[in-house]
């Protein structure tokens, strides 16, 4: 190889570095800075990786308009990473970025992703910002990960609250086999036993890999059957399923089950809006005659100039359908990063310092998931749960929300 073209190569390389990195020229006097959105765009969540991307982006354009208007020195590039609802692979898109200078990540998605990129991101003071990690696993002070959402020590009891509404005296557990399914199945369960609600002593704890839910649809019936021997109307046994949008194949497979039709069907923040489950004719009249309510965080209430309409319009014309709550967290996640970079630089310890404030100013004004208020482990202080149902025409529909300070649902329309 000749000594120009090697030379050539090394300016090659270097310059790609640069830019990625946040540092390369990308006009006369422009500097780029990178954010990458590492989310789920296969996988069991893939509709809410699909909606984030699509906030992520939302937000680069409108924070590179301001950057515009206000004449500064910089613009924002934002890179999408499909991580495949997969822990290892977020890890290595992680790891590959930072190699490149990246410095900064949106995401990712589930709490088995980011707990797979914790110790990683920790050694290397990499910051990363998820909006819909929830185990309270993560609840870590001084970490390196971010998460504007709340944690599920305050879905248990939305969980345990619409459980009781529903007349539930036994609720029979299944989840998956997580970080995330772990700590909100447990925090669902130890509400729910507040509320004098037994717990059925036998689980389906899943691998997170299963497909096909044939043996988990039997056992349950063979579990409602126990209940019923023991003189238990089906109307006071419920089925809380801590799932993702394999809720599809578990909920085919017990179609095939009458009496599980006659039980109460209780979901979670991994099941609302999932497009898996109502493009399967099956499992969506299955939700649909079973009421399958699942709650997730509720936007707060908007002052005049939030961007939550802005959002929410722009989102669904580019989607087709309204976006899920996560991805009005992602849009402010990529605000307050920028608006962090652009007082301190490309510098992730200083962000890191000044982020809870930055969140915190930005968003009680332009908030489009609400007033971000970070807590000492740096999560998502507060949030009420708004609940959602597949009804009769198989839509999505919003049918109350669980308020969390009263422990009380208030009800749109009511369910049971």
């Amino acid at each position: 190889m000749s000594k120009k073209l090697v030379a050539s190569i090394i300016v090659c390389l270097m310059v790609a570095a640069l830019i990625i990195g946040g540092c390369g020229p990308k006009g006369a006097d422009i500097v780029t800075h990178t954010i990458v959105s590492l989310v789920p765009l296969t996988g069991v969540l893939s509709t809410y990786g699909e909606n984030s991307k699509k906030a992520t982006e939302l937000a680069a354009e409108d924070v590179n308009a301001w950057l515009e208007a206000e004449g500064k020195g910089w613009r924002l590039n934002l890179v999408a990473d499909d991580t495949g609802t997969d822990g290892p692979t977020a890890l290595s898109k992680m790891q590959t970025w930072f190699g490149n200078g990246v410095k900064f990540f949106s995401g990712p998605q589930a709490s088995g992703e980011a707990m797979a990129c914790l110790e990683f991101a920790n050694s290397n003071k990499i910051l990363f910002v998820s909006q819909s990690s929830t185990s309270p696993a993560l609840a870590i002070a001084d970490d390196w990960l971010f998460r504007f959402c709340t944690t599920d020590a305050l879905q248990g009891p939305a969980i345990a609250r619409v459980a009781a509404e529903a007349g539930v005296k036994h609720l029979i557990f299944s989840w998956r086999g997580d970080t995330w399914g772990d700590g909100l199945q447990s925090a669902s369960a130890a509400a729910a036993g507040k509320l004098n609600i037994q717990i059925y002593p036998q689980a389906l704890r899943y691998d997170p890999l299963l497909e096909e839910f044939t043996k988990e649809a039997a056992l349950l019936d063979g579990y409602v059957k126990d209940l019923v021997g023991k003189g238990v109307p089906l109307k006071e046994i419920g089925f809380c399923i801590i799932a993702f949008e394999e809720i599809a194949p578990f909920m085919v497979a017990a179609d095939a089950y009458p009496q599980l039709r006659e039980i109460v069907w209780i979901g979670s923040d991994g099941t609302v809006k999932s497009e898996a489950l109502i493009s399967s004719a099956v499992a969506s009249k299955f939700a649909a005659d079973t009421k399958f309510i699942s709650s997730m965080n509720r936007p707060e209430a908007f002052v005049a100039t939030s961007k939550h309409e802005h959002v929410k319009n722009s989102l669904t014309e580019r989607l087709g359908r309204e976006p899920d709550a996560y991805a009005f967290n992602a849009y402010d996640i990529i605000w307050a990063l920028a608006l962090a970079i652009d007082e301190v630089g490309y510098d992730s310890e200083k962000v890191r310092a000044i982020l809870p404030r930055v969140a915190d100013e930005w968003s009680k004004q332009y908030g489009a998931s609400g007033h971000v208020v970070l807590n000492a482990a740096g999560d998502r202080a507060f949030a009420d749960y708004d609940l959602w149902l597949i009804n009769d025409k198989i839509e999505w529909e919003f049918v109350g929300y669980y308020e969390s300070p009263k422990d009380k649902i208030n009800w749109q329309r009511k369910v049971y």
